[in-house]
């Protein structure tokens, strides 16, 4: 087979793949045409023993990551914690619409760093969709506490590593430790984000009350006639599937293991705020554990593993959640998902088209050893942007594997630029992330329905501002590193 013929079939795999993962005919879960995919690469020759082995190796560490923190999430979720931030946001508000903007944002990053991307959206959306609901608030005004709160849940994952599976797996792949990441992602990140979070403030500004009307303000969260916030049924990722309103089972009612649509995000519990502290706790705890770890040359999921079993352990003795639902409705597909995604672009490597993108970065950033970051996060935003950011981030990670010739600052500032083309700039598109497609699935729903268009001309002008500024602070870091 000649070169070009090797090329044309990757490509042909790798695109088909992709199409397929975001299109969801049939709402197949994206696990399926992933490794079909993959399957697809391996009979083609494009990937073998040995790439399935260190997929395998980078996936397990990252996702078992993720799987245990949406655990912790869950039991935080079961204990009522999501309630009681939602009651304290409206009464931090005061009464003040802008006010409630900033408290919005400021709980969808919080989220996001102490969880991650994904389940800040999975589990934020619902409580700020019934916050507003029963402000009673106009359409627009409504799309304007979303789109921000969505947008700034998922500008928050760069700057922890483990805020964003496809981060960690980055990390493997190119072997840079957790706190390193911090080092060289943290302060473009952090620029990043606070532009964005300006940007929007300025661009929304115009469509928030100076004030609330607190008058007709619900008394509970659950509304007549409309959904619970957190009465969300998922599919084995975590992709809402049916939000219909419904009472929740008793705890002793079977659940059967295929039956993935029925599986509540919060099982009947009862209120315990002694474990649900405990468990925030634990959260807290957690986090701090993964630097801990980082610097010890631990896997991080030890550290997260440690702290689900810990919540699960003592949840089944205060009975406060249903474990076995907990344990359930974690997303364990996501390992199929990001075993087969992995593989298919690991097939591009194989091919030769990962080499070709390593020597062209490394033509433009010769001369300009401070531009190190920038390239790669321009080209890792087009991707990312057109074809959805975890394979985006990898292609990224792949590449400067391939760049040999990389100093070691120049080689995390480029790491750093792909984190922040693939985590920001990727929010460009609704299809950027899949988080926030199933952002706007939750939304729909829930029978709040908007279009891409809407979110476009937003993301169109806050994103590509928001990204030069981090870029911008990205080269101004490496610039000081390099003298």
């Amino acid at each position: 087979m000649t070169v070009l013929a090797t090329w044309m079939l990757a490509l042909a795999a790798f695109l088909i793949t992709v199409i397929l993962v975001l299109w969801r005919p049939g709402r197949i879960h994206e696990a399926i045409p992933a490794l079909i995919g993959a399957f697809a690469m391996f009979v083609f020759g494009l990937v073998d023993r040995a790439d399935v082995l260190q997929v395998g190796h980078v996936v397990w560490n990252s996702a078992m990551t993720i799987i245990s923190t949406f655990v912790m999430a869950s039991v935080l979720e079961g204990a009522g914690f999501f309630d009681w931030v939602g009651d304290r946001l409206l009464e931090r508000a005061g009464g003040s619409g802008r006010r409630l903007f900033h408290l919005l944002l400021a709980f969808s990053a919080c989220l996001t760093l102490f969880l991650n991307n994904d389940g800040s959206i999975f589990l934020g959306t619902p409580v700020i969709l019934a916050l507003l609901r029963r402000l009673r608030l106009p359409r627009q005004t409504e799309w304007a506490y979303l789109i921000a709160a969505c947008l700034i849940a998922s500008a928050s994952s760069p700057p922890i590593g483990v805020s964003n599976m496809a981060n960690l797996e980055a990390m493997t792949l190119v072997g840079i430790s957790l706190n390193k990441h911090l080092h060289f992602v943290a302060f473009p990140a952090v620029l990043g984000l606070a532009t964005c979070w300006a940007m929007l403030r300025f661009m929304l500004g115009r469509h928030l009350p100076e004030r609330l009307d607190l008058a007709n303000v619900e008394t509970d969260w659950a509304d007549p006639g409309a959904m619970h916030p957190h009465a969300v049924r998922h599919g084995v990722r975590g992709m809402p599937t049916d939000h219909r309103s419904t009472d929740h089972p008793p705890r002793s009612a079977p659940l059967r293991p295929r039956d993935w649509s029925r599986i509540d995000v919060r099982p009947a519990r009862r209120s315990d705020p002694a474990f649900m502290w405990f468990a925030v706790g634990v959260v807290i705890l957690v986090r701090l554990g993964f630097f801990v770890a980082s610097a010890e040359g631990w896997p991080t999921y030890t550290v997260s593993v440690a702290g689900a079993l810990l919540l699960l352990a003592v949840n089944l003795t205060r009975r406060v959640t249903d474990t076995r639902t907990v344990i359930m409705q974690a997303p364990w597909a996501i390992l199929a998902f990001a075993f087969g995604m992995d593989l298919v672009v690991f097939g591009l490597r194989t091919a030769g088209l990962i080499g070709l993108t390593a020597h062209w970065l490394g033509n433009l950033t010769a001369g300009a050893p401070a531009n190190a970051g920038v390239f790669p996060g321009l080209l890792t935003t087009g991707v990312s942007a057109l074809l959805n950011n975890h394979p985006g981030l990898i292609i990224g990670a792949l590449t400067l594997t391939e760049m040999g010739t990389l100093s070691s600052t120049m080689l995390y500032s480029a790491y750093a630029g792909v984190v922040l083309g693939a985590d920001l700039g990727a929010l460009v598109t609704p299809v950027g992330t899949l988080a926030c497609l199933i952002w706007f699935h939750i939304l729909a729903q829930h029978g709040r329905r908007y279009s891409w268009w809407e979110f476009l001309r937003i993301t169109l002008v806050v994103i590509p501002v928001s990204l030069v500024i981090a870029l911008g602070g990205l080269y101004l870091q490496t610039m000081l590193l390099l003298g």
